[in-house]
């Protein structure tokens, strides 16, 4: 099993160097529908996204699991642009985080991220994703963690968790209009990273883009059990792991 290595700026620029995996024969004569749908995945310096997260972690405890909540926010900024070695843009992304609203924020992490005309991609904690793929299309499927071990292993309160398990990327809904933490969206994209559940282990993720602004939901339920009981739900059974709730608060 793989250990998450300790964030590397320099080796995330290293990581997103190398081949993305797309033949310059999967080109069509018609570019533009080649590259339909980057609208849901802008990249532009300036450009912001700030969220409320919302988290529950299960922390096994001897013979009992605590259940710990609590809600933060979370500004993801595009700071800066370098070429990789293939000439193609990186995207610098400052992600700050705050546990109140009226708190200053501060950096704690540096994201990279990068679109092509075949699919969109971004290294979050040294782990590389395939976001989406372009042109988008209702129920095309791809698998969005070809760089990461599926046996990769992540200590989530001391417990060790492996998180990627079945997951399989695919685009369930495509640009219909939702609301979201009080916000309209005309265009909002679905894609659901992980829908996977056995008697054990549960792992779903989605995640939500509006065109023109980006990611602006997120959920995540990343939970195992030893309690056998299909009757009852996974926030009373799990005994670690954890559900993350990331929503959008405010965007330019």
């Amino acid at each position: 099993m793989n250990k998450i290595s300790t964030f590397s700026f320099l080796f995330l620029f290293t990581l997103i160097a190398t081949n993305f995996g797309c033949s310059e024969s999967t080109v069509t004569e018609d570019l533009e529908n080649v590259i339909q749908g980057v609208e849901y995945f802008p990249l532009e310096i300036g450009k912001y996204i700030s969220y409320q997260v919302d988290s529950t972690i299960f922390d096994v405890d001897g013979n009992s699991t605590a259940i710990l909540n609590s809600t933060s926010y979370v500004l993801e900024e595009v700071s800066d642009t370098l070429r990789d070695s293939e000439g193609d843009l990186i995207y610098r992304i400052e992600r700050s985080e705050k546990a109140n609203l009226n708190d200053a924020w501060e950096i704690k992490d540096i994201w990279v991220s990068k679109r092509t005309e075949f699919q969109a991609e971004r290294v979050e904690e040294n782990l590389r994703y395939i976001k989406m793929v372009f042109p988008l299309a209702a129920d095309a499927t791809w698998n969005g963690n070809l760089y990461i071990d599926n046996g990769t292993i992540i200590p989530i309160a001391g417990e060790s968790i492996e998180v990627f398990k079945n997951w399989t990327s695919e685009l369930t809904l495509l640009g219909q209009p939702a609301s979201i933490n009080g916000l309209f969206f005309d265009e909002v994209t679905t894609i659901s990273h992980a829908d996977s559940e056995n008697l054990i282990e549960l792992r779903q993720v989605t995640e939500k883009y509006a065109k023109g602004v980006g990611l602006v939901e997120k959920e995540m339920w990343i939970l195992d059990t030893q309690e056998i009981d299909q009757t009852k739900p996974w926030e009373l059974k799990a005994e670690k792991g954890y559900i993350l709730k990331q929503t959008v608060i405010d965007y330019n």
